[in-house]
């Protein structure tokens, strides 16, 4: 009579090679990935900082009323954004060094959809937006950035009509935070948004904190605090 055998024991999954883990975790963070982000304001009664660049810069303010001669200016890749700002009448500013693009921002008084963030921040009359600040890389380090935001303070201030204006920067980015807290922005409200692809974005419903704010459904304006809550 034979002997039982011994009950054989399952195979182990095979462990994944070293790093693989790491890597589609890279892949599936380039597909899609939550993003903590900030919401600042500044207040136009405030009196505008001057932060110094490290090298001349040279402003060229833009808006819908310019001939097209400053289109000229940008990098070919920036000239297809242009007219979806131009036609919301938003204003821009550009910076050159050594007469060549080196950044910009924009300003908006209207409420709309950034496609790239996914972001909506609502606003009442007397409010704006700055977005799509840029600096070329090997300028960031020279002060672009402050210059370019230093001005949009100072078109808000000298505006009666406004009373703030808000931007948004991601939680993680350090370098900006600290420029625009350098500058005097404030916490307004935090959220979270998904950003597919690195190139769309969509807020994450009911993430914004607290929940009255620029970002929520009714705006900050329409909330049952005063404007400053």
């Amino acid at each position: 009579m034979a002997e039982p055998q011994a009950p054989r024991r399952p195979r182990a999954a095979p462990e994944a090679p070293p790093g693989a883990l790491a890597r589609t975790r890279e892949l599936a963070a380039k597909f899609a990935e939550v993003v903590d982000t900030d919401v600042l304001e500044w207040d136009a009664a405030k009196t505008p900082r001057v932060p110094r660049a490290r090298v001349p810069v040279e402003l060229v303010r833009v808006g819908p009323e310019s001939d097209g001669a400053w289109l000229e200016l940008l990098p070919r890749g920036r000239r297809s954004e242009v007219p979806a700002f131009l036609r919301r009448g938003d204003r821009g500013r550009i910076a050159l060094v050594d007469g060549r693009f080196a950044g910009w921002v924009w300003l908006s008084r209207v409420t709309h959809r950034d496609p790239w963030s996914g972001l909506v921040v609502r606003l009442a009359p007397d409010e704006a937006y700055a977005y799509a600040l840029w600096v070329e890389p090997e300028h960031r380090p020279s002060g672009v950035a402050g210059v370019l935001m230093a001005d949009v303070q100072a078109e808000v201030h000298a505006d009666p009509a406004l009373t703030r204006f808000y931007g948004w920067v991601d939680t993680r980015n350090r370098e900006s935070q600290l420029l625009l807290r350098m500058l005097g922005l404030k916490d307004v409200q935090h959220v979270k948004r998904i950003h597919l692809l690195r190139r769309l974005g969509r807020q994450v419903p009911r993430s914004a904190h607290p929940p009255y704010g620029p970002l929520s459904a009714d705006g900050r304006h329409r909330t049952a605090g005063a404007p400053g809550q």
